[in-house]
């Protein structure tokens, strides 16, 4: 289950986004400051936020730039400013979208899903790669129909790469995704699961981008 986390200081607000998140299926995390927000974010894993622009103690822009200091999560700002100052300066800081209230709670849930399958590939729990097809919801490899033997971890780091086709992701983000931001775990740790990842799959699925990370591309038989 996705979790969503919803910074709003309007309390009717935030409980009505709150249910239409509950009833599509998502855990939901509901916070009313900008302060509380970055550290509810920083002590969980969330795939996507909605955030109020005016907020207490930290606005809304100054919540955004603390998440894009750590993640490339997608981030809905929401707010009733519809200036195109404020506009701007939410894309400029990469935002993904930007609603104005009011609005439609069932828009604002359709438009989460859309943004979670546009950064998600991987929708469903299975992927495909060559001879190799991999169940993540079962935690469970099989090449040519017979089972491998890959490690949880080995299976983490695979699903957040798979969810990045394309991007260059760092060490450290794996580390992040993977074993969460308090790990204690070093480089090192990356590069030895990506070396036996590569061996137990026997193919050229996850790419080397020298002095930055990996990126997981078409894949090639070895």
């Amino acid at each position: 289950m996705q979790t969503i986390l919803i910074v709003e200081d309007d309390k009717n607000t935030n409980q009505v986004i709150t249910e239409f998140l509950k009833e599509a299926g998502y855990n939901v995390l509901s916070v009313f400051d900008g302060t509380e927000a970055m550290t509810v974010f920083y002590e969980n894993k969330v795939a996507l936020a909605v955030l109020d622009i005016m907020l207490p103690k930290q606005n809304g822009i100054e919540v955004l730039k603390y998440i894009r200091s750590l993640s490339n999560i997608p981030v809905i700002m929401l707010t009733a400013l519809g200036d195109e100052y404020t506009q701007i300066k939410s894309f400029d800081l990469q935002a993904d979208e930007y609603v104005t209230k009011p609005f439609s709670p069932i828009v604002l849930v359709k438009r989460i899903e859309a943004l979670l399958k546009r950064v998600n590939p991987i929708n469903n729990t299975i992927l495909s790669i060559g001879d190799v097809v991999i169940d993540f919801s079962a935690y469970t490899v099989m090449k040519d129909n017979m089972p491998l033997d890959l490690t949880t971890k080995e299976i983490d780091i695979i699903k957040y790469l798979a969810e990045n086709v394309g991007k260059v992701v760092s060490r450290q983000q794996i580390l992040d995704a993977v074993w969460g931001f308090d790990t204690v775990s070093s480089d090192r740790t990356i590069d030895t699961h990506i070396k036996n990842i590569r061996k137990k799959l026997g193919v050229e699925c996850i790419s080397t981008v020298k002095n930055v990370g990996y990126k997981f591309e078409v894949c090639h038989e070895n």
